[in-house]
């Protein structure tokens, strides 16, 4: 028994996953607790388990006076205070990839229903409204997407979107001419930011969010975008300028937009208010089989890195 490490799991995460860590280790889940009882958590714990909705702050790896690993169950890792894991020493590490096709093919349903109007409709049907003639919307066929990063989330979706004929641009932090000519080879252009802005008909965010990207499509961004266009963002609160998109979607300075991350847990009423916004709680990995495939890359990353190993997908 000496050697089991004690997990405490913070975010909710596969219930095979944590069957199977159970097998050799001592498993506690607590689901979205207080910052005082984070804190007192972390202080027993040898190894804590994320997803996106709780913060792994400074003060909390102070307090794991025990703790030797933190793992985010997912891609981004924004949530995490790397800088103080690295300097106590904690291995931090993420599981990206594994719900790239998930969250790409959320990205499409939302670009589906923003453009057909399709979550609008739903509503007015049920409260009894027949009102086809101001529903109508594009086709996503022979129009532009632009695809704002090309990880593997990004490169799903640019799959997908020629898939439905589709003409896809792309913008990527680091451009080289090996990656240039690896999207030609894919059917896409890539292109600087200002100029996929202003021809795309619709716009996808698929990046993390960094000190680069925070805010990287704000006022002046969607100036630029055509009064026709639409945004999707399944990329991280921060990304976009909330209060700046909010103005555009009012006065119709875009189309739509389509959102599946935001700044508030429970999302803003005033984008809830618009007609021209779908919304979705950041289900974007959200799938049983990206869940199933991220628990089961966790219990391999944590057995790895309890060990005395270092797990393959270690961030710091």
């Amino acid at each position: 028994m000496t050697n089991r490490a004690r997990i405490v799991v913070l975010d909710p995460v596969d219930p095979d996953a944590l069957d199977a860590l159970a097998q050799t280790h001592e498993v506690e889940v607590r689901i979205r607790p207080g910052h005082d009882e984070l804190l007192a958590l972390a202080a027993g714990a040898d190894a804590l388990v994320v997803r996106s909705g709780v913060r792994i702050t400074a003060d909390v790896i102070t307090a794991g006076q025990r703790l030797r690993v933190v793992a985010r169950a997912g891609s981004g890792t924004d949530n995490i205070d790397l800088e103080a894991a690295r300097e106590a020493g904690v291995q931090v590490f993420n599981i990206p990839g594994a719900s790239a096709g998930a969250v790409a093919e959320l990205a499409l349903g939302l670009l589906l229903a923003v453009t057909r109007n399709i979550t609008r409709a739903d509503r007015q049907i049920r409260d009894g409204i027949w009102d086809k003639p101001n529903l109508a919307g594009p086709e996503l066929r022979d129009h532009v997407l632009g695809v704002v990063g090309q990880g593997p989330i990004g490169s799903r979706i640019a799959e997908l979107a020629s898939a439905l004929g589709m003409r896809v641009l792309a913008s990527v932090a680091r451009p080289s001419a090996e990656r240039d000519a690896a999207l030609r080879e894919r059917g896409v252009e890539r292109v600087d930011l200002p100029e996929l802005l202003a021809t795309a008909d619709a716009v996808c965010l698929s990046v993390p969010l960094t000190e680069h990207t925070r805010g990287l499509i704000g006022e002046a961004e969607l100036a630029l975008m055509g009064t026709g266009s639409y945004l999707v963002d399944v990329s991280r609160a921060g990304v976009v300028d909330e209060a700046a998109l909010l103005r555009a979607l009012r006065e119709k300075t875009i189309a739509g937009a389509a959102l599946d991350v935001h700044s508030q847990e429970n999302g803003t009423p005033e984008f809830a208010a618009l007609d021209n916004v779908v919304l979705t709680p950041h289900i974007g990995a959200t799938t049983t089989d990206a869940q199933a495939r991220v628990g089961r890359i966790l219990v391999s990353e944590l057995n790895a890195a309890l060990s005395g190993g270092s797990a393959t997908n270690r961030v710091c």
